[in-house]
C-alpha cells in the first residue's frame, strides 16, 4: 500500500483529500504546516508528498527545498497545490517540486497526478 502525506494548513481540504485518497486504497498521513510535515516525512518515508504552498510556520516552498537537501527523501515525489496563481507553484516547481495540480482542485485531474507520480517512483 502506498503511503501519501498530505501537508495542509486547512482543515477542511486536508480532511477532502485525506478522503479522496484513502477511498483510492493509499495510507495516508497529515500535518498542518511545513514544519510538521518534514518531521513526520523524515519518520514516515512517504511514498508521496502533498504540500499547499501557502502555510504559516513554513510554507510548501520551505518544505520542498528542505525535503530535497535530505538524502534519505529527495527523491520522493512532491506535488504541491495552490490557488494563488502559476506564479507561486512555478517558484515551487523551480525549487525542486515534482508536480502541480491549481486549487480549487479537479479531483480527476489530482488522481491522474497522484497516479501518475507514484507509478514515476515505481519505475
Amino acid at each position: 500500500m502506498k503511503t501519501i502525506l498530505v501537508i495542509e494548513d486547512d482543515e477542511v481540504a486536508r480532511a477532502l483529500v485525506r478522503m479522496a485518497l484513502e477511498r483510492r486504497g493509499y495510507r495516508v498521513m497529515v500535518a498542518e504546516d511545513g514544519i510538521q510535515g518534514y518531521e513526520t516525512a523524515v519518520r514516515e518515508r512517504p511514498d508521496l508528498i502533498i504540500t499547499d504552498i501557502k502555510m504559516p510556520a513554513a510554507d510548501g516552498v520551505h518544505l520542498v527545498r528542505r525535503v530535497r537537501d535530505t538524502a534519505e527523501l529527495a527523491a520522493t515525489p512532491i506535488l504541491v497545490t495552490t490557488g494563488f496563481g502559476s506564479g507561486s507553484a512555478t517558484f515551487a516547481l523551480a525549487q525542486g517540486a515534482t508536480a502541480y495540480e491549481p486549487k480549487p482542485i479537479n479531483p480527476e485531474n489530482f488522481m491522474a497526478t497522484v497516479k501518475r507520480l507514484l507509478d514515476q517512483g515505481e519505475g
